[in-house]
């Protein structure tokens, strides 16, 4: 593939996967708050509900993810870019007009199953372009990730506040239709279909998980997804309690998770660049570290500025995070193989997700919602010291 055409091919995925990236994050933030009203809970009760919605999406996505994966490698990872995205139009669309808990409750689970756009879109990054820029390449998506995740709750947040909860999920289908068609219509694969041969049964799929390369990285992603979500379903119930003006806790959430991302996208960019000259896993453990210390401030936090600055500095970590996790998985296999290694990594982080956003909806009814964070804050810091025990060996440069 000419130069010409993988940076092309890199520069569609980008701008599919920032519409992507925005449509997804103009409603996750507001779940919570959506779930209470629909539901006439109280917060407590909107944590718990919460938090069984987010543990079934990410369970649905550890056993189908793999699954996913070796289709790709089988007959594409363009198909599956296109499968996450238009399905994800139709499922949160109709989540707009879900008349109880329980109807968001079975569609977020169904997304699940459908959606997993990160890791479609890394592993089709990761096939078109040359493998001496596999960091920069991530560092693109990720960049489109968290830039979506910057524009996404601000514009969400502002449009549940003012024209209704259904308006931004109408909204977000149509961001992800756009995401898809610019794929269907930009992204140009060039897919060798393997020969009968050399198609892998779902057996040889799950032997990269238990190989050294792999098992203790896929290990180290489930435990810090433990760690992001336990907070993550709940951090708007976090910002209800202390903000000072309750008809705005929408738009307060949004700016929030909106500065997130702004300054994960930034990060992201800053370490792709870097990840290619330096260790991947001493970013991630630094990362890692930071992002554990950060936690720490929203526990004691009684304003809305203390706990916004500890949640917004974590973005500036959370780019070199996901940027250089996301290399080490593709340094990891052979270029045949791509679409089960980031299969696999999205298992593992789903199996986290689905464990930690159980976990967290509990805690925060017995414990409070404020100590979760300290809970999170653990669980990074011990991620860290992991990551430098079992990954600091490796070259990835």
């Amino acid at each position: 593939m000419t130069s010409n055409t993988w940076q092309r091919n890199l520069a569609a995925n980008f701008l599919a996967e920032l519409l992507t990236m925005t449509a997804f994050t103009f409603v996750d933030p507001l779940l919570p708050l959506y779930i209470q009203k629909v539901g006439d809970l109280t917060t407590q009760q909107a944590a718990f509900w919460a938090g069984i919605a987010a543990s079934g999406l990410s369970i649905a996505m550890f056993f189908i993810s793999p699954i996913w994966g070796m289709l790709a490698d089988r007959y594409g990872r363009k198909p599956m870019v296109l499968r996450a995205m238009f399905g994800g139009a139709i499922i949160l669309s109709l989540i707009g007009i879900a008349p109880n808990i329980y109807f968001v409750i079975v569609l977020r689970w169904l997304q699940g199953l459908v959606t997993g756009s990160v890791a479609a879109m890394t592993a089709l990054a990761s096939s078109i372009v040359p493998r001496n820029r596999m960091s920069f390449a991530m560092g693109i998506i990720m960049l489109a990730v968290f830039g979506g995740q910057s524009i996404g709750p601000l514009v969400g947040g502002y449009v549940a506040d003012h024209l209704g909860y259904q308006a931004a999920f109408y909204l977000s289908g149509a961001f992800l239709l756009a995401g898809g068609l610019t794929v269907l219509l930009l992204v140009k694969e060039d897919f060798q279909k393997p020969a009968e041969s050399s198609k892998i049964s779902l057996r040889d799929m799950l032997r990269p998980a238990f190989s050294k390369q792999m098992l203790p990285l896929l290990a180290i992603m489930s435990l810090v997804s433990i760690g992001q979500s336990l907070v993550g379903p709940i951090t708007s119930l976090r910002v209800k309690e202390v903000v000072t003006d309750p008809s705005r806790v929408a738009t307060t959430s949004g700016l929030i998770f909106s500065l997130m991302g702004f300054t994960a996208a930034i990060s992201s960019f800053a370490f792709g660049r870097l990840g290619d000259k330096t260790s991947l896993p001493k970013i991630m453990a630094f990362c890692f570290f930071i992002i554990g210390l950060l936690y720490l401030p929203p526990i004691w936090a009684t304003t809305i500025g203390v706990l916004a600055t500890s949640l917004i500095l974590t973005g500036l970590l959370r780019g070199g995070q996901a940027t250089s996790t996301n290399a080490m998985i593709g340094a990891s296999v052979a270029q045949s193989q791509q679409g089960i290694a980031y299969g696999l990594g999205q298992s593992a982080s789903s199996l986290g997700g689905g464990v930690g956003s159980l976990i967290g909806g509990g805690l925060a009814g017995t414990i409070g919602l404020k100590n979760v964070f300290g809970v999170s804050a653990g669980v990074f810091i011990i991620s860290s010291f992991l990551t430098m025990r079992w990954l600091s060996r490796r070259s990835t440069k």
